[in-house]
């Protein structure tokens, strides 16, 4: 299957050398007792929502100050299509394709797209009323899937009735950092 991805900028070997340290103190203390078994490749589906906002400006503004501009922006906002969680994209990093890859490997999108859009809209909303004031009127411009890679370690006996301990790691580089 063919797909778009984020660049996988993390190899086999570093990410093997880090499940090998399982983390942080906190994963040392779960994975203690447990060995690496396998590592896999693992392919998440999000969904990048590209939304413009609109500001207009408000009664007051209109009769006080005589402000008239309508002020427009573009939003790039990264949903998860698993837990349905949303980001703010600063900068877009590359996208790229990605041949043969196995459907296993693919984890799609659990959350319907009206669902991810309102909460992006939410997200944007609260952001831009904290900063820029004013509530914004928000269309959407964009839905497009891509697909983000994880390296993910298997801890333990994988067979059936056992309890199996993972530990993904992101193997594009990319985090998710809160600023406010």
């Amino acid at each position: 299957m063919d797909i778009q991805i984020f660049p996988i900028k993390l190899a086999r070997e570093e990410a093997e050398t880090m499940a090998r340290q399982k983390g942080g103190l906190f994963w040392r203390t779960v994975f203690s007792r447990k060995d690496l078994s396998e590592l896999r490749q693992h392919f998440v589906e999000y969904k990048v929502i590209t939304l413009e906002a609109v500001f207009r400006p408000t009664i007051i503004q209109r009769l006080l100050f005589r402000k008239t501009d309508i002020r427009k922006q573009k939003i790039q906002m990264l949903a998860n299509g698993s837990t349905g969680s949303v980001s703010w994209i600063e900068s877009m990093p590359e996208i790229v394709t990605m041949n043969g890859v196995d459907e296993n490997a693919i984890q799609l999108s659990d959350r319907n797209d009206d669902r991810l859009v309102s909460r992006c809209r939410k997200v944007a909303v609260r952001v831009m009323h904290r900063f820029a004031g004013g509530i914004p009127e928000l269309e959407v411009l964009s839905i497009e899937s891509v697909y983000r890679p994880f390296w993910i370690a298997l801890y333990g006996n994988t067979s059936a009735n056992n309890k199996c301990r993972y530990l993904p790691i992101a193997a594009d580089l990319c985090g998710s950092h809160r600023s406010f």
